[in-house]
């Protein structure tokens, strides 16, 4: 498969946030190895410093990767069916198709010349050798992987990491130390006997080094010197591993913090990924440690290495291993449930926000953006509520609150398995249910999948009949009008599309069917000869757009009034009307709404006698948008008839000006460019 338009070849991997100390060794061992292996495992114990060597060392190998270097954590991925999905995100792919995600994923990889970093894997063993055996089919990929036990695979060269050489154990001590108290200088020989008793484990140093901003490096050694002696006793005189070092330093560390510190700390191991002070105070917050209290515990746990905060985006995070200590705490409290049940209200909460102000077009493309950055925290709240009986109800109502998310904002894919784990789970007729059926038709349109479509619509009719629930009746009509425009058979399509405008209008505000129902019924009647009515409808939703700030909608309006205009005999205000729907799409990423521009300038460019340079900025669009559907897996324009026709059309018309071969040289130009590459040269 070709590089697509939208994908860009740079790689994700992450910055830094510390200086690498040591491993010189290690890291000259790594990149030889990553130079003569497809597949190399770096394997070791939680907090020996695995993912800093693995980025460290992927970070030196950008230039002989020209497809990048990409970076999947893993750490958060509970379900294993996730984990092709967690790839394709990391690749900031969007597979909006119903194909095998795996397939997906081999065929775009096949002929890619890249470095995929599997970030620890070790929950997730068996479902990793699987896929990374699929994966290395590419001749030009290789894979890095950190984790505590290897993948087990023929191919796979594995480096056990062992903990630091003594003196680069001081001297991250001594760095820490610095960024704790800049004008402190610990005696070195007390260092190194700290450094001893952490057996020289990078985390468990830069935890006791947090810890100079209230002791001494000799009332350090001295409260370690107890620990481990305790230690020793429980053992019965076998000396601590290094596994039994890090956990004690957690533990030793852990009884130093302040009451409301180590409350807060179990607690905030219920999230995942990273968190904001809001969500830190509304989750953790109770008697025991008021909402006040929060965010000076949070800060002490940041002065002590536990918490890890991002300046630029004032976010918190944990490091999987004290997450994973946090949550032995949390069991140990007997409060697990509980949190997990407050951390599922406030992303449930959330998602009914970015719903409600994404349906009314309020602030679309911060909420798109805020969703995607709280991602790892609404699947956790998902797969809490699929895996807790009495709790599926909420996770449909989660699933179906987040239908913008994913048909809008590229999480298809994502979306479709949720919602589909969530409708088997409930099979009792609700309202939640009704909303979840016809969500999920949304999201199977958006794959291409008409039939599957239509079929979720007759049954949310059904159940939604049963239930007298009106407001799903209406959306089962909007997505049977929306199938029956993408078959075209337009007299269907304007009967069902018409009866939900009515029934959407009678509402009070806007609702989440309102504007788009108005622009597939308007595309029907243009469709049919009618272009003055569409017109009319369609300025009707673009007066709505802007009285609302409304932004995702107005650019298939735009989209749309292009066509209008173009029935019209309007060329230049159609291509104007399809640059600013181009425009807006790239906004929300939205790379299928996009392409279906990409197809109508492509058109509008070919219509009546073009010249040299229309029918060669019709190639280019032409061959990107190929491209594009390819990438995805969907068949172009949906196999939508009309679609097709016209698509077909163009090719002809640019064909007969510029002859097949020129044709086809420019149409590959346009499918090696990135997506804003074309995007930029259409609305030039």
């Amino acid at each position: 498969m070709d590089a697509p338009p939208g994908w860009r070849r740079g790689g994700n991997l992450p910055a830094e946030l510390a200086s690498f100390i040591g491993r010189g060794e290690h890291l000259r061992r790594l990149t030889e190895m990553l130079a003569a292996s497809r597949l190399v495992t770096v394997t070791g114990p939680g907090g020996v410093g695995k993912t800093r060597l693995a980025v460290r060392a992927a970070g030196s190998q950008h230039g002989r990767f020209p497809d990048g270097v990409w970076m999947a954590d893993l750490s958060q991925v509970r379900d294993p069916q996730m984990v092709p999905h967690a790839l394709i995100a990391a690749l900031e792919l969007q597979d909006r198709s119903t194909r095998d995600r795996v397939d997906f994923l081999v065929d775009f990889l096949r002929d890619k010349e890249l470095l995929l970093v599997l970030d620890t894997c070790e929950h997730l063993v068996a479902e990793c050798s699987e896929l990374v055996e699929r994966l290395l089919s590419g001749y030009g990929v290789r894979v890095l992987v950190t984790s505590r036990q290897p993948l087990g695979l023929d191919i796979e060269q594995r480096l056990p990491l062992p903990p630091l050489d003594e003196a680069d154990a001081v001297e991250l001590f001594l760095e820490r130390a610095s960024l704790v108290q800049p004008d402190l200088a610990p005696d070195r020989q007390t260092v190194a006997q700290i450094c001893r008793h952490l057996d020289r484990m990078p985390l468990a140093i830069e935890l006791a080094a947090g810890r100079l901003s209230a002791l001494s490096a000799e009332q350090i050694l001295s409260l370690l010197n107890d620990r481990f002696r305790l230690l020793r006793r429980e053992a019965h005189g076998v000396g601590p591993t290094r596994h039994h070092a890090l956990r004690a330093t957690m533990g030793w560390s852990h009884e130093l913090c302040e009451a409301n510190e180590r409350l807060l700390w179990a607690r905030l191991a219920v999230f995942a990924g990273s968190f904001d002070l809001a969500a830190a105070k509304y989750v953790c917050a109770s008697d025991e440690l008021p909402e006040a209290e929060v965010a000076s515990a949070l800060t002490g746990l940041v002065d002590k290495s536990i918490v890890t905060r991002t300046p630029t985006s004032g976010r918190y995070r944990l490091l999987d291993t004290i997450r994973a200590y946090g949550a032995e705490r949390l069991e140990e409290l007997d409060e697990t449930a509980w949190l997990c049940s407050r951390h599922r209200d406030y992303y449930l909460d959330l998602a009914r926000q970015a719903e409600r102000s994404w349906s009314k077009g309020s602030r679309q493309v911060y909420w798109y953006l805020r969703m995607v950055v709280e991602h790892p925290n609404v699947m956790a709240s998902m797969e809490h509520c699929l895996a807790t009986p009495h709790e599926i109800e909420r996770g449909l109502d989660l699933a179906a609150s987040l239908w913008f998310l994913w048909h809008a904002c590229g999480f298809t894919g994502e979306g479709a398995h949720y919602l589909d784990r969530a409708l088997k789970a409930s099979r009792r007729p609700s309202r939640e249910r009704c909303k979840a059926l016809w969500v999920r038709a949304f999201v199977a349109s958006g794959q291409g999948d008409i039939e599957g479509a239509e079929r979720l619509a007759r049954r949310c009719a059904e159940e939604a009949a049963l239930l007298g629930d009106s407001e799903a009746m209406t959306y089962a009509s909007k997505m049977t009008g929306l199938c029956a425009y993408l078959r075209g058979d337009f007299p269907r399509a304007t009967a069902y599309l018409e009866l939900a405008v009515k029934s959407f209008r009678a509402e009070s505000g806007l609702n989440p069917g309102l504007l788009p129902a108005i622009v597939e019924l308007a595309q029907c009647l243009g469709a049919q000869g009618r272009p003055e009515n569409a017109e009319q409808l369609l300025s009707e939703c673009l007066d709505l757009c802007e009285a609302n700030g409304e932004r995702w909608v107005r650019s298939y309006a735009y989209w749309a009034l292009a066509d209008v205009h173009r029935a019209l005999g309007r060329t230049s205000r159609a291509i104007t009307s399809a640059q600013r729907a181009l425009r807006s799409k790239r906004e929300f990423h939205d790379v299928i709404g996009s392409l279906l521009v990409m197809e109508t300038l492509a058109w509008l460019l070919t219509d009546g006698s073009p010249d040299a340079a229309s029918a060669e900025q019709a190639a280019l669009l032409l061959g990107a948008a190929e491209a594009g559907w390819r990438r995805f897996g969907l068949e172009r324009l949906f196999g939508s008839p009309p679609f097709m026709d016209q698509s077909e059309e163009a090719v002809r018309r640019a064909v007969a000006v510029l002859g097949e071969g020129a044709f086809q040289e420019i149409a590959d130009k346009g499918a090696a460019f990135d997506l804003d590459e074309v995007i930029a040269r259409a609305v030039a």
